[in-house]
């Protein structure tokens, strides 16, 4: 039986088929990937290098997986940066280091205080956008445990301000004394749970 117009599918249809059994002839993982590369990505494809390279430190497809996403996702902040990057937690994505400091972590500024303009829905959304900017802050530490590399994540948040300080800022005080604004630590924080970093009081 023929069907119009199928001559092409019916094709491609055969030459995927000879590549699987040609791939599945292949014992064993290491011998499988440079195999697979080969038929889909020229050898100066730099993806091509990323993956022989990250296959060899790998036993399993799982873990290749897992390192390619790691690798694609998660780029390093270049070797030789000597000094220290200050950015905002949107200019963080899409980055990583071994250590991680956010600062300001306090009621007014994470979450920034809520704008009474805005329907209760609306600032219900935007409390919401922040919680996901500080995750992706706390997600931009790259850990290697297997080097003995755990990253590191610093949280910090202040106990007091000075009015000044606090209405350049935009934080709303809720006790103010002697010219002193005291501060809450960010709820995002407290949220975390067990997995909050542990306090160090200074």
């Amino acid at each position: 039986m023929k069907i119009a117009h199928t001559n092409h599918l019916v094709t491609r249809f055969r030459e995927i088929r000879d590549e699987l059994v040609a791939l599945r002839s292949i014992e064993g993982f290491k011998e499988f990937v440079p195999a697979w590369l080969s038929d889909e990505f020229d050898e100066a494809d730099p993806f091509h290098k990323l993956v022989l390279d990250l296959a060899l430190e790998v036993e399993t497809p799982a873990n290749l997986l897992d390192a390619l996403v790691a690798a694609v996702s998660l780029p390093d902040i270049p070797p030789d940066v000597t000094e220290v990057r200050i950015m905002s937690l949107h200019k963080s994505k899409g980055l990583s280091s071994p250590v991680v400091i956010i600062a300001g972590c306090v009621e007014g500024l994470l979450p920034t205080a809520p704008d009474e303009d805005l329907s209760p829905a609306d600032r219900d959304a935007k409390l919401e956008e922040e919680r996901r900017l500080f995750f992706v802050g706390l997600t931009r530490v790259k850990a290697e445990p297997g080097h003995g590399k755990p990253g590191v994540l610093v949280v910090t948040s202040s106990r007091t301000m000075s009015l000044a300080d606090a209405k350049q800022s935009g934080i709303r005080p809720a006790r103010v004394v002697y010219g002193t604004v005291h501060l809450h630590a960010s709820r995002f924080i407290q949220e975390l749970g067990p997995a909050a970093p542990a306090t160090v009081r200074g």
